[in-house]
């Protein structure tokens, strides 16, 4: 019986140095990251990220600060992070008597557009274009002084949608929502077909045609162009023989223009009948130079375009 009670107490001994030694025992500095022991991490909204910890005991647990942005949880020895919200918060990892604090960073996608660049035609029944990331409070700048084209854009899906209204350029700049980000759409709107034949076009329709019979065009280099709907610019016989004034216009010479400026031109005379598309007024006007070419030159205006002989 004592040997007994004597190898009962040898045991109990040689237990309490054991846990003497376990309650002693110095463990590592907990890490985050298998290669680099990371600080803070960079997450976007909407996604996860797995991350492998090393150090304390091998037994951890996570609480995080704001459950509003992130969500955290451990798995064995893998850190998985969540991003709910745009903002920062701060996960705190805990193994035995050691503690690393983690910082979160929730940021949105990195704004992307479908198209920089696009070529419309008037009267198109409308274009998508896919604008996605950047944050949910995506700004839209539009320039567009002459009203080229109409947008409706609709931040929840992401979708633009562009409706061609004459010819012209226009641009769109998508801003991200802490204006860090910019993405420039560049629209060009133009009829189908090319001009050869000088005149007054209208840009509204998907193709040129000519807003009045331009039947013969005289240059003067004191008067300037004339435009006649008629090839008998002192007046045509009408069914009665009697003179029939022709519709006439009258542009003053034109200077010296500059490819892409705008180019002031004094309209003398229109007896043109009026018509919506026949807006052009006697007195001065601020057309675009548009192309300019060894035998003419195209002006271009708001849902028109005028055509003129021209030399350099």
């Amino acid at each position: 019986m004592n040997k007994r009670i004597l190898f009962g107490l040898i045991i109990c001994c040689a237990s309490g140095f054991i846990g003497c030694e376990d309650e002693n025992e110095t463990f590592p500095d907990i890490q985050i990251g298998q290669n680099i022991n990371m600080d803070e991490l960079y997450l976007n909204k909407n996604t996860e990220k797995k991350i492998l910890l090393s150090g304390g005991n091998g037994k951890y647990i996570v609480n995080i600060e704001d459950s509003r942005i992130a969500s955290a949880s451990i798995s064995m020895d893998t850190l998985k992070v969540s991003g709910l919200y745009e903002g920062e918060t701060f996960a705190t990892i805990l193994s035995h008597d050691k503690k690393k604090k983690l910082k979160i960073c929730i940021t949105y996608p990195e704004l992307s557009i479908s198209h920089t660049s696009i070529n419309l035609v008037p009267k198109e029944i409308s274009r998508y274009i896919s604008i996605t990331g950047g944050g949910e409070l995506v700004n839209l700048q539009k320039e567009d002084p002459a009203g080229v084209v109409d947008i409706k854009w609709d931040y929840s899906t992401g979708i633009l949608e562009l409706y061609p209204n004459y010819e012209g350029k226009a641009s769109i700049t998508a801003i991200s929502q802490n204006g860090s980000e910019k993405k420039t759409i560049q629209i060009k709107v133009k009829p189908k077909g090319e001009l050869h034949v000088p005149g007054w076009y209208t840009t509204r329709e998907q193709s040129y045609y000519s807003i009045i019979n331009n039947r013969m065009i005289v240059k003067s280099k004191k008067k300037g162009i004339w435009i006649f709907d008629s090839t008998h610019p002192n007046g045509e016989r009408g069914g009665g023989y009697t003179p029939k004034e022709p519709g006439v216009m009258l542009i003053a010479p034109i200077s010296t223009p500059v490819l892409g400026d705008s180019l002031e031109i004094e309209v003398v005379k229109n007896t043109f009948p009026k018509k919506e598309e026949n807006n052009i007024t006697v007195g001065k006007h601020h057309l675009l130079v548009d192309e300019i070419n060894e035998t003419n030159i195209q002006l271009l205006g708001k849902g028109m375009k005028l055509l003129l002989p021209y030399k350099k």
